[in-house]
C-alpha cells in the first residue's frame, strides 16, 4: 500500500503535537509544521523513537506567502499528501481596541488566509489520494463572541469553509471536516490574554486527549461538523433558536473581562 502522509500545522505543542503523535502511531508519516524548528525536531525524535515516521518543515504561517512555501517544500520532498490538518491558530481575549493591529493581522493570516490557501494548494493531491482535510475550528464559530470578536470570526470562517467544501467534494472521495472544541487545557488559553480563566466559559476546559480522540473520529467519519463535548454541543445549538442580538448579549455577559462590568441581556443598547 502507498504510504499515508499527513501535514499537521501547529504541530509543536497542544492539540497539534498530540494529534501528530496519535496519527504517527497509526502508521501515518506526519509532516510537522510550526515556527519553532527546535521543538519540531524534538517532536520528530519522540515519534521516531516510538517507531513512527516524521518530517520537519519549519514555516511561519503568519507571513504572507507561507502556504505556498510550505506546499513547495513538501512537494519538493516527493511526499504525496493524503491528509491535511489545519490546526495552527491563535487568538486574543479582551476589548477589541486593546488588540495590537499587528497581532490582529497575524491572527487573520494564520487562522484564515494560510488555512484557506493551504487547503486550495493541497486539494489536487488530496483528491488524487481520496484523502481528507481536518480543520480545527471552535465552538465560538457558532455565535458572536464579544471580547474575542476577531478570533470568533476567524473560526466562523473555518467552520463555514469546511462545511461548504465537504458538500462540494464528498462525491469525489475527499472528506472535509471541522472539529469544534470549547476551551482546551493547553498554553493557548493563557496566551489569549489576562483574565481569560476568570470568565465562566473558560472555567471548564477539555483535555487534549478528548480533542485528539474527536479529531481521529472526524477523520474516520463522514460528517462535516464535530462539536467536542455534550455541554459544548448544547451551547453551540443554543444560538440557532434565539435572536442573534440576544445571543451576542448573552455571549458578552459570559465573556466580559473581570475589569469590565458585564453587559447583561436586559441592559440598554
Amino acid at each position: 500500500m502507498d504510504e499515508r502522509v499527513a501535514v499537521v500545522t501547529g504541530a509543536s505543542s497542544g492539540i497539534g503535537e498530540a494529534l501528530a503523535r496519535a496519527m504517527a502511531a497509526r502508521g501515518t508519516h506526519v509532516v510537522l509544521v510550526a515556527r519553532s524548528v527546535e521543538r519540531l525536531r524534538a517532536q520528530k525524535a519522540r515519534i521516531e523513537a516510538a517507531g513512527g515516521r516524521a518530517t520537519v518543515v519549519a514555516v511561519d504561517l503568519s507571513t504572507p506567502g507561507a502556504a505556498q512555501r510550505l506546499h513547495d517544500e513538501v512537494t519538493g520532498l516527493g511526499l504525496e499528501v493524503d491528509t491535511l490538518v489545519n490546526n495552527a491558530g491563535f487568538g486574543f481575549f479582551g476589548p477589541f481596541e486593546d488588540e495590537a493591529p499587528g497581532h490582529l493581522g497575524e491572527m487573520l493570516q494564520v487562522n484564515v488566509v494560510a488555512l484557506a490557501e493551504l487547503t486550495r494548494l493541497f486539494v489536487p493531491s488530496l483528491l488524487a489520494k481520496r484523502g481528507a482535510v481536518l480543520n480545527v475550528a471552535s465552538t465560538v464559530a457558532f455565535q458572536p463572541s464579544p471580547y474575542m470578536a476577531a478570533y470568533g470570526a476567524t473560526k466562523a470562517f473555518v467552520l463555514s469553509l469546511s462545511e461548504a467544501l465537504w458538500a462540494e467534494y464528498r462525491g469525489q472521495g475527499l472528506h472535509v471536516a471541522a472539529v469544534c472544541p470549547g476551551p482546551v487545557e493547553t498554553p493557548f488559553i493563557d496566551a489569549m490574554g489576562a483574565g481569560v480563566r476568570s470568565t465562566p466559559v473558560f472555567r471548564t476546559a477539555l483535555t487534549v486527549d478528548e480533542v485528539v480522540r474527536a479529531c481521529l473520529r472526524a477523520l474516520d467519519g463522514t460528517s462535516p461538523t464535530h462539536v467536542v463535548g455534550f455541554r459544548n454541543w448544547l451551547m453551540a445549538q443554543g444560538g440557532r433558536f434565539s435572536p442573534r442580538a440576544l445571543t451576542a448579549r448573552l455571549s458578552a455577559a459570559l465573556l466580559t473581562p473581570p475589569t469590565r462590568r458585564p453587559l447583561l441581556p436586559g441592559a440598554p443598547s
